[in-house]
């Protein structure tokens, strides 16, 4: 007999994140393990998660520590307060090895952990001070089509998709870790009408410079408060 594959993800994610018929993702945060961990080194259970606190209880089964990292879904903006400790009394509460910490913690943010191999480590997580709500924040994307390479030029095609105007920002030709060429993007109204809104800019890369590996990327210097910041990068 299976679990219940929605129950599976409320336990580990806190919420349902893809289920047949359900249009809206309702998990708090997802997971990824750093090689040789995978899904199943670690046991994992949100017992009371909401958008503005929430408690992972994780069990590592492995003989090693595993690095993990969660990112945020469900979870509304701003510094979160983060505690992380070591249970020993199976009490699901942490008694050793305490840390206190602040961190920026929202949709699409990542917090990296190193979890002690064959422990439990256990976090409460809280929000303590919010920023500006997804609403209120306007959101640039860019997919692979939108990127065209013609000779030295790069030609990007950015989309407006949040519910306010974007503010002029930069897009950049990142290679090797530095920026080599940008171009200045104008600001764009919100699609609040459900009609497209998009501008076209073109860098041109230095003399000699291979645009294989390399990654074009809205707002390089991450200035701009949007909605994700996962649709802002194009490897090539």
């Amino acid at each position: 007999m299976g679990v219940p594959y929605a129950e599976l993800q409320r336990a580990r994610l806190g919420g349902v994140a893809l289920l047949r018929n359900a249009l809206y993702p309702g998990h708090v945060v997802s997971w990824r393990f750093a090689a040789p961990a995978t899904d199943q080194s670690v046991a994992i259970l949100l017992p009371d998660a909401t958008p503005t606190a929430f408690k992972v209880i994780a069990c590592n089964v492995e003989t090693t520590a595993v690095r993990a990292t969660m990112t945020g879904w469900n979870v509304d903006p701003g510094i979160w307060e983060i505690t992380q400790g070591v249970d020993t009394t199976g009490r699901d509460v942490a008694d050793q090895a305490l840390t206190t910490t602040t961190a920026v913690f929202e949709r699409t943010r990542a917090i990296e952990l190193l979890l002690p191999p064959r422990a439990t480590t256990v976090l409460t997580l809280r929000l303590r001070t919010p920023a500006t709500p997804y609403w209120s924040r306007p959101d640039l994307g860019i997919s692979r089509e939108d990127v065209f390479l013609q000779g030295r030029e790069v030609r990007v095609r950015v989309h407006s998709l949040g519910s306010v105007p974007a503010p002029e920002t930069v897009v950049g030709f990142r290679k090797a870790g530095r920026i080599v060429a940008t171009a200045v993007v104008p600001g764009l109204e919100a699609p609040v009408d459900l009609q497209p809104r998009t501008t076209e800019v073109a860098l041109t890369l230095p003399a000699g410079t291979d645009p294989a590996g390399g990654v074009v990327e809205i707002d390089p210097e991450h200035t701009l408060l949007e909605i994700t910041v996962l649709n802002n990068r194009v490897p090539l």
